[in-house]
């Protein structure tokens, strides 16, 4: 579906879409808890061999993309949201 795509589907498929990207967003959120989880017990434990930077590193490098996609999701997903609004106020 290219990015406007969304604005030609019915009320009923609008819903299913803000369901289904909720699911991914609440995924993303899983992806930096366990991102965070692993930066703090390896803080905790202290990093002094390079595979323990390389692994925080790459934690936090997967954390903030997965932030940045969650954020973006966020913007897309409210501007649904006032589309649904204001088909339901014209019915």
């Amino acid at each position: 579906m290219h990015p406007e795509g969304w604005r030609e589907l019915d009320d009923d498929a609008l819903e299913r879409l803000l369901v289904e990207r909720w699911l991914y967003r609440g995924l993303l959120l899983g992806v930096i808890l366990v991102a965070a989880a692993a930066m703090s017990y390896l803080g905790a434990t202290g990093a002094v061999r390079l595979i323990d930077f390389v692994t925080i590193g790459t934690a936090l490098a997967v954390a903030l993309a997965a932030g940045v996609v969650a954020f973006f999701m966020r913007r897309e997903d409210l501007k649904i949201i006032h589309e649904l609004r204001r088909r339901r106020g014209k019915a």
